[in-house]
C-alpha cells in the first residue's frame, strides 16, 4: 500500500512539473488595437424593415498607389437584433482585393428575393446579414483586418519597390444606401473613415503649419491615407 502510494505522489508529481513546463512556454498573443483611426469607418446610421427597408453597402478597392492588393474587412451592425444574434451573427468578415467590390446587404430574414437561396446573393462578393422580423434600426462599423498585429498603426505597411503599401480602410471607397422598397427611393449612407475623409483628425493638425507643439508641430496628415 505505502509503494502505491509512493507511485501515486510520483505521478502527480509529474502532472504538476510538464503543466508547469507548458505554462511556461506559452507565447502571449499580441491584441491588435481597433481603435487607431486608420483602422476604423463608421456610418451612423442603417435599417432594415420588413415590407418596407433594408440597407445595403459597397466597398471598392480603387488600386490606390498606396494599398496593398488585399485588404481584410470586418463589418458590423450595430444596436441591430440579427437572426444569430451573437458577434458573429452581427458581423461579415472578407477580403477585398484589388479592383473588386463588394456588396453587404442588411436585410430581414425573411425578405422574399434578397436571401441564400436566390443565386443572384450567394457569389463571393455578396454577404448577407440578416435581422429578425421586426423594425430595426442602428448603425455599421467596420475594421480592418491587418496582417501586422504587433506594429503601430502608422507602420502596418509593406515597401514595394520605393512605395510604401497599406491595408488599413483609408486605402478603400465605402458607400451605400438606406433603400425604401415601396417607393424605389432612400438616402444615401455616409461612412467616416474611408479613402473621402481619411486625413488625421485629433492631436494632430492640417491646417495649421505650425501645429501643436504638444503632438510635434506641423501640419500632419495619417500615413498611408487614400489621397494619391
Amino acid at each position: 500500500m505505502k509503494r502505491f502510494n509512493k507511485i501515486m505522489l510520483l505521478l502527480l508529481f509529474g502532472v504538476v512539473i510538464c503543466t508547469q513546463s507548458v505554462q511556461a512556454q506559452t507565447i502571449p498573443v499580441i491584441a491588435d488595437a481597433t481603435r487607431e483611426s486608420s483602422r476604423l469607418a463608421f456610418s451612423p446610421y442603417a435599417q432594415a424593415v420588413p415590407n418596407d427597408s433594408y440597407t445595403f453597402i459597397g466597398v471598392s478597392h480603387p488600386s490606390l498607389d498606396t494599398a496593398l492588393t488585399q485588404i481584410g474587412v470586418a463589418l458590423e451592425v450595430i444596436d441591430m437584433t440579427t437572426t444569430l444574434n451573437t458577434t458573429a451573427g452581427r458581423v461579415s468578415i472578407f477580403t477585398v482585393d484589388a479592383g473588386e467590390t463588394h456588396r453587404i446587404f442588411v436585410v430581414n430574414q425573411s425578405h422574399s428575393t434578397i436571401n441564400s437561396s436566390n443565386s443572384a446573393f450567394t457569389d463571393a462578393r455578396t454577404h448577407l446579414i440578416n435581422t429578425v422580423d421586426s423594425a430595426q434600426f442602428g448603425s455599421v462599423r467596420l475594421t480592418s483586418v491587418s496582417n501586422r498585429p504587433a506594429n503601430a498603426a502608422g507602420l502596418k505597411d509593406v515597401t514595394v519597390g520605393t512605395t510604401k503599401k497599406f491595408d488599413n480602410l483609408a486605402q478603400l471607397n465605402i458607400w451605400g444606401i438606406v433603400f425604401v422598397e415601396s417607393s424605389g427611393t432612400g438616402f444615401a449612407m455616409e461612412f467616416i473613415g474611408d479613402a473621402q475623409d481619411s486625413t488625421l483628425g485629433g492631436g494632430g493638425t492640417v491646417n495649421s503649419t505650425l501645429g501643436n507643439p504638444a503632438f510635434g508641430g506641423g501640419a500632419t496628415v495619417r500615413p498611408g491615407r487614400g489621397v494619391n
